[in-house]
């Protein structure tokens, strides 16, 4: 049996090693050697330490042979791929065509290469290359067609949106995120875990229930008007004052980011907003990538409407009302992580998309 006589430092180095290393091999072998050191036997530290006998006597001799630098050296062998000199190929290969199932990459390298990986090898491949299974996202098409909509998208962030966000944050103005949502009432289909597929009643005919609304990115809440009729300038007249109404007396002005639609950009809500001191900051064509608020709307579809049927269309209306209601309370360590003011800009010259 390999005995250890250490000396007082030689102790202290062990543990302090034990303690402060972020490698977990490395900190189990220094409690190896250390309980060696103390005089617990093989088998006793093998327990402690949820190892094998072979891996304790294996850490004792390195710590014979170099002391603590030899002992924290790892030489274990680590397999490589078999498709690590085609890594830069396949790369290239699948950024340009991005395959929709393992499957379809086993065929596609298997095809470049000449090696035919199994499912669970080819996926631990692709993940190695820094690759994962994402939605894709979309983009405005329009706006992707002509480099001028990507240039206005541009300057209108970085000249008129992102400095008036920066006096947001620091307290001295109020921004919000407008739009309006229209919740047909019927299946919103989407993946759920179950032991047989679920299948949903579509419901019949095609009420709806109309929300315009102000998203606040700092409180994380949302003014609304409601109906289910239609959203028209009357409707958004008065949705101005509510937000004059919530926000009197801060002292702080407030600029709405809203888009094109035509209530909202006729004389009579120019003249309303002006009476009211509001500012109205109009987003380029095809820039919903720019309103903060399109997010709450896929959250809120997300939340309460997807793969679940609603009997009564009142219950369809009152489940989509108090998720916007619980946003700030119920939903707010949500929105802190989904509603963050980084904005997606897009170029024409861009070839993958981020999803």
């Amino acid at each position: 049996m390999i005995t250890l006589n250490l000396s007082e430092k030689q102790l202290d180095d062990l543990y302090e090693e034990m303690l402060s290393n972020d490698n977990l091999r490395a900190r189990k072998k220094c409690l190896i050697v250390y309980l060696r050191a103390m005089g617990y036997p093989r088998h006793e530290i093998a327990d402690i330490a949820r190892v094998d006998e072979d891996t304790v006597t294996n850490a004792v001799k390195k710590y014979i042979q170099g002391d603590l630098a030899c002992l924290l050296k790892e030489d274990y062998r680590v397999p490589k791929s078999q498709l690590e000199p085609y890594s830069e190929r396949l790369k290239e290969l699948f950024e340009k065509q991005p395959p929709h199932t393992v499957n379809q990459a086993i065929e596609m390298i298997a095809e470049e290469t000449g090696i035919h990986l199994k499912h669970s090898a080819c996926e631990s491949f692709l993940k190695k290359m820094g690759m994962k299974c994402r939605r894709c996202g979309l983009v405005p098409g329009k706006a992707m067609d002509d480099e001028k909509q990507c240039e206005a998208q541009q300057v209108f962030h970085d000249q008129k949106l992102q400095p008036l966000l920066d006096e947001t944050k620091q307290g001295k103005r109020t921004v919000l995120f407008v739009d309006a949502a229209h919740f047909v009432m019927g299946a919103f289909l989407g993946m759920v875990w179950c032991f047989t597929r679920l299948l949903l009643p579509s419901a019949s005919g095609r009420k709806r229930h109309n929300v315009l609304g102000a998203y606040d990115p700092i409180t994380h809440e949302a003014i609304t008007v409601t109906n289910d009729t239609y959203i028209n300038q009357w409707v958004f007249g008065e949705f101005l004052d509510k937000i004059a109404d919530a926000y009197a007396g801060t002292g702080r002005p407030i600029t709405l980011v809203l888009d094109n639609a035509r209530y909202q950009k006729c004389q009579s809500v120019a003249d309303k907003a002006k009476e009211l001191g509001i500012e109205l900051l109009y987003l380029p064509p095809y820039s919903p990538n720019l309103n903060l608020i399109e997010r709450l709307w896929r959250f809120v579809k997300k939340q309460v409407l997807y793969s679940t049927h609603y009997d009564k269309f009142d219950a369809f209306r009152n489940s989509i009302n108090s998720c916007i209601a619980d946003l700030g309370t119920r939903f707010k360590a949500n929105m802190q992580t989904l509603m963050t003011m980084n904005f997606q800009l897009f170029s024409k010259k861009t070839e993958n998309l981020p999803a």
